[in-house]
Parts: C-alpha cells; sequence; structure tokens
C-alpha cells in the first residue's frame, strides 16, 4: 500500500508543477518578443495593406473592446503601397499592442511610418514584427490631417470573436487544478477506506 500511495503522492506533485508552469507561461513569454528574419519583400507579402501614415492619435480601448491588441493608432494614409482598403487622404485604425515586450510597435502622434497591417477578423492589426519603420515627421497643415473623421473609420476594431491567449491560460489552469483535486481526493479516499491502514487480518482458527 506505501508504495502505491508513493505512485498517487507522485502524481499528485506532477500535475502540481504543471499547474505553476501554466500559471507562470504567460509571464515567461511576456518578457521578450522574438521575431524571425524577413527581408522587406517579405514582409510585403505577408501583410495584407502597406502604406505610408501620419499618426494623428493612438487611443487606447476600453477592456470590453480591446482584446490582444489595446491601442487603436489612428493614421491618415498618405501612400499605399500594397491593397486598397483605404485610398490617400483617408483614415485608417490599426491594433497595436501596447508595450514591445509582447511584439507591439511604438508610434508616436505626429510622425509618419510605414506601416504593414494584417487583417484578424473583422480588425486591421500590426506588431514589431511587421516591418514598421519610420519615415520622419507627419504633414500636419492639410486637409486630410484635420478632418473629422467618420462615424466608422475603416479599421474600427469591435471586441475579437475569438479567446484570447490570457482567456485560453485562464481555462487551462482551471483543468489542470481540476486534475490536482482529483488526484489529491482519490489519494484521501485510499487513506480512509478499510484496509489500508497497515493492519493484517488475523487468520481463521
Amino acid at each position: 500500500m506505501r508504495g502505491r500511495f508513493g505512485v498517487l503522492r507522485r502524481m499528485a506533485a506532477v500535475v502540481l508543477v504543471g499547474l505553476l508552469a501554466v500559471l507562470a507561461g504567460p509571464v515567461s513569454s511576456a518578457c521578450a518578443c522574438s521575431c524571425a528574419p524577413a527581408t522587406e519583400q517579405e514582409q510585403l507579402d505577408r501583410a495584407a495593406f502597406v502604406f505610408d501614415g501620419d499618426v494623428r492619435a493612438i487611443e487606447r480601448l476600453d477592456p470590453e473592446a480591446r482584446g490582444d491588441y489595446p491601442l487603436a493608432v489612428r493614421l491618415v494614409v498618405r501612400a499605399v503601397h500594397k491593397g486598397d482598403l483605404v485610398g490617400p487622404g483617408g483614415q485608417i485604425l490599426v491594433g497595436n499592442s501596447d508595450n514591445e515586450a509582447s511584439c507591439g510597435y511604438t508610434f508616436e502622434a505626429g510622425e509618419r511610418y510605414r506601416v504593414y497591417v494584417t487583417p484578424q477578423g473583422p480588425r486591421f492589426v500590426t506588431s514589431l514584427c511587421a516591418g514598421n519603420r519610420e519615415l520622419g515627421p507627419a504633414t500636419t497643415d492639410d486637409a486630410a490631417w484635420s478632418s473629422v473623421p467618420a462615424s466608422r473609420a475603416v479599421g474600427a476594431l469591435p471586441r475579437d470573436g475569438g479567446a484570447s491567449p490570457m482567456t485560453l491560460t485562464l481555462i487551462a489552469a482551471g483543468v489542470t487544478a481540476a486534475a490536482a483535486a482529483g488526484v489529491v481526493g482519490i489519494l484521501r479516499r485510499r487513506r480512509r477506506s478499510p484496509g489500508t491502514g497497515g493492519q493484517r487480518t488475523r487468520p481463521l482458527s
């Protein structure tokens, strides 16, 4: 019996270690962003829309609407290099992470960038690995810059339909915790069941 209890203890320990690894996963993965090497042509091929744009504003979205991209970068399109999503003079909202550790690209209002975006559901997003680069100061004295954007600008960022990595992590943690509790419960029931206390049964006379 002691050997069987030892196996159950080891099983419980493995499950608990797995739970700790799942919970620690988002912290370790958020420590750095790793981008695979790519040429400018490869970055162009991967993107759905590539343009030069002036950053008018950077908005932080409400938690209900942010998904995995808490920032909405509003840009005035100045030149288009790929795609026909927005023409020159139009405005677009691009989803972006809020720090480089989670592969967010650092935009600044009043600057011009070449931006590579890809669709994610109804959204258009970019990242540190997309190939974006700064081009210089924005043009802020023309009609395109000062115009009031439409009520629903191209690239508006509604709530994501899919679960975010944090949501998936919490689900995995819950499943792992339930498994650990089950193993511990089995261990306790076996300790309480008759015949597991190390007592020997007397032979019949």
